[in-house]
């Protein structure tokens, strides 16, 4: 487990993720398991994950989102009512979501967006804990401990020209916002 201040914690964390590394962060609902976007088959392969299964991608600010895809005007909506918050949006293949997290926000603003998943092996519980996550993937060398997180998972809601389903019910409720 990592100890520092926030800025030395990102600064090791954004060392990790560019060395083309894993790290286990905190967010504002479980631990995740974090790599760049362009190492997401490392977290597969330390999740034993079938890589057919979607990972989010998180990003620091809202607006950030618009560089992975042009939101439609229901998920442009569900950004301002709900982000930061614990809100996955899928849309055009993309699972974003912008966590209200500021360790999570300042790794996410100094190394771009973020490929995660939560940080158990597939299958398995999600750890409340940084210990239990860093048992679950003893390679990963930096594991930030947040605390204890018993957050419900973030809602997975899928936006499309013709509407809107949730895949997944969690902590925010989106009925009523678009």
């Amino acid at each position: 487990m990592s100890a520092g201040s926030p800025a030395e914690l990102v600064e090791m964390a954004t060392a990790e993720l560019r060395a083309g590394r894993a790290v286990i962060i905190p967010t504002d609902t479980v631990y995740g398991l974090a790599a760049l976007p362009e190492n997401v088959d490392l977290l597969f392969e330390l999740k034993q994950r079938p890589s057919h299964k979607a990972v989010a991608i998180l990003v620091a600010r809202p607006a950030d989102a618009e560089s992975l895809f042009d939101p439609l005007p229901a998920t442009s909506r569900l950004m301002d009512e709900c982000w930061p918050g614990a809100l996955t949006i899928v849309q055009d293949g993309w699972g974003v979501r912008c966590p209200d997290h500021p360790l999570v926000q300042a790794l996410a603003s100094a190394v771009g967006p973020i490929a995660t998943t939560s940080a158990n092996l597939s299958g398995h519980p999600t750890p409340h804990t940084a210990t239990e996550a860093a048992a679950a993937f003893p390679t990963v060398q930096l594991v930030i401990d947040g605390g204890r997180l018993q957050s419900p998972p973030s809602t997975v809601v899928e936006v499309t020209e013709t509407g809107l389903s949730i895949l997944r019910q969690g902590a925010v409720d989106v009925n009523g916002i678009v």
